[in-house]
């Protein structure tokens, strides 16, 4: 017997799926990297189900970057040939070989600019319209999407794989610890779709392997394994070709009969299979294809390949994933030194190490703070999944701190932010405190703020916009006491520019300009005024969807 939903728990459930699906640049509709490096070439992902394109695509990038080629992928993985068509200012038409409906991917490999001024970068990607001769997007369809440039910092090599390399292959022997349990990880960057990345298989269909990782027409990373007829397969259930580095670890416990895929220290996919993992024998392993053959179709890079004895637990994965050359391994190759590549049988393996490899930074960082008129914003980023929460203390002379708050986490998303409206003095100390799950709390890292002394009415002020909070649209009104050149900007919770609204001489008197923010996201913004002597005045402002 079914019971009725009250209307407040409806409202509370539909609340908390707005919170989760729309809070992070991934969803069931559509795959992005957050991040993504200048210069590089990543992949960005849309799923269409019941929305036909029968005229195809309208997709508009950033004017620098290069739609390289467009990739249709109908169910059963089979390839829908798009025709690229670069119509002008970073907009193009997507012109599929037949008619696209029901369930289908729509895969853009796109080159970015090495010199992106812009912190943020936007695309939108939606079923094409002709009206007369002209193709327009079809607006109720519209998907968009934000990323955001990040300057590598990596400083180490890594191995690379290009068009006619062959596959490298690593001795056997070193490998006899895949016969019981074991952690198998590795770093991984491509935007290769349909192709082997390493493998224990030979290509026989009656060969018994241990070991397959390949990425799928979709883009998604795959395992697979035969035991002697016996086939089994985990997968990852977003696409992992997205041209950014991502981790990847397999799990094998002999002992309980479970295998595990994770992804950037998340389970991915699990199995229980107790015909096991159990082959005798030794197994090469190749890596960019399989085992023999001469050419791979593999382009990407690889590094850090380790192999640990043992069926290692998450939270041990989430450990030493961010570290170099992690003590306890039974085996690894980090490709730092000549000494890695006297495990592959090819003696010719080092002209496969590039500069580069991921980067094994904080994974909380750029802790900062914005003051305003009436207090002090401040952000932070987080990419580490175990945090839980972050205490906030606030100090006046920078040595005795106390307690402002404690943030839960309520979604997976970044940056986090809190605002201080109770600011005690002209200039303050803030320290920012991380917990997580498996250890105690960490400190990481403490901003000094100096906020203008008061004074005369300065030269130029904010007065206040209507309305606010808004939604798309609102009206900000200054007033401008002396004759000067003003700016009026608007900032986001980063401190990145997102618009310049006036940049001209004013004469005295009181102004008013409107801002429409209709392909934002919600959140927190601020109308930052430049003027007379360099002064600079903000006020915080929101936007609701």
């Amino acid at each position: 017997m079914f019971r009725r939903i009250s209307p407040l728990l409806l409202l509370l459930l539909t609340w908390i799926l707005i919170r989760v699906t729309g809070s992070a640049a991934q969803g069931s509709d559509m795959w992005y990297p957050h991040t993504y490096e200048p210069g590089t070439s990543i992949n960005l992902f849309s799923s269409w189900n019941g929305v036909s394109a029968d005229e195809g695509f309208v997709v508009s990038l950033p004017s620098e970057w290069v739609l390289n080629t467009a990739t249709g992928v109908r169910q059963a993985h089979r390839h829908v040939t798009l025709d690229v068509v670069n119509l002008s200012n970073g907009q193009y038409l997507l012109l599929p070989s037949e008619p696209l409906r029901r369930t289908y991917d729509i895969i853009l490999q796109v080159v970015t600019s090495e010199d992106d001024t812009f912190w943020d970068s936007r695309f939108s990607i939606a079923p094409a319209v002709k009206v007369g001769s002209t193709y327009v997007p079809d607006e109720i369809h519209v998907r968009r999407g934000e990323l955001r440039s990040k300057s590598s910092t990596n400083s180490g090599y890594a191995l690379a794989f290009e068009k006619g390399f062959n596959s490298l292959h690593i001795q056997p022997p070193l490998l006899e610890i895949l016969l019981d349990s074991h952690t198998l990880e590795f770093w991984v960057r491509t935007t290769a779709l349909d192709v082997v990345i390493l493998s224990t298989w030979n290509g026989a269909t009656d060969s018994p392997y241990p070991i397959e990782f390949m990425i799928d027409p979709q883009g998604r990373m795959r395992y697979y394994r035969n035991t002697i007829g016996h086939h089994v397969t985990l997968a990852t259930e977003s696409p992992v070709a997205d041209g950014t580095w991502h981790h990847v670890a397999l799990v094998y416990d002999a002992e309980t009969d479970w295998t595990q895929l994770y992804i950037d220290g998340s389970i991915a996919d699990s199995l229980l299979d107790p015909a096991g993992i159990h082959l005798s024998g030794r197994y090469p392993v190749a890596l960019g294809g399989r085992v023999g053959e001469l050419e791979t179709e593999f382009v990407g890079e690889l590094d850090e390949l380790r192999l640990w004895p043992a069926a290692r637990t998450a939270l041990q994965i989430h450990a030493t994933m961010q570290q170099e050359s992690p003590q306890g391994s039974a085996f690894i190759l980090d490709f730092e030194s000549r000494e890695s590549f006297r495990s592959f049988r090819e003696g010719n393996a080092i002209r496969y190490r590039i500069p580069g490899g991921p980067s094994f930074g904080p994974l909380v960082h750029s802790f900062r703070g914005i003051a305003f008129d009436e207090g002090v914003t401040l952000t932070w980023e987080d990419e580490d999944p175990r945090s839980e929460a972050f205490l906030i203390e606030r100090s006046e002379d920078g040595l005795e701190f106390e307690g402002l708050t404690r943030i839960k986490r309520s979604s997976l998303s970044t940056p986090w932010s809190y605002t201080d409206l109770e600011v005690p003095n002209r200039v303050v100390f803030y320290r920012l405190i991380q917990e997580t799950r498996d250890r105690p709390p960490r400190m990481v890292g403490t901003i000094k703020l100096g906020l203008a002394p008061e004074s005369d009415p300065p030269p130029a002020e904010i007065v206040g916009n209507y309305p606010n909070p808004f939604n798309p649209r609102t009206s900000i009104t200054y007033e401008i006491r002396e004759s000067q050149h003003l700016k009026l900007s608007i900032i986001d919770l980063s401190g990145h520019l997102v618009a310049v609204l006036v940049d001209r001489q004013h004469e005295p008197g009181t102004f008013e300009t409107s801002w429409d923010a209709n392909e934002l996201p919600s959140g927190t913004y601020f109308v930052r005024l430049q003027g007379l002597n360099g002064t600079v005045q903000t006020r915080q402002i929101l936007l609701t969807k």
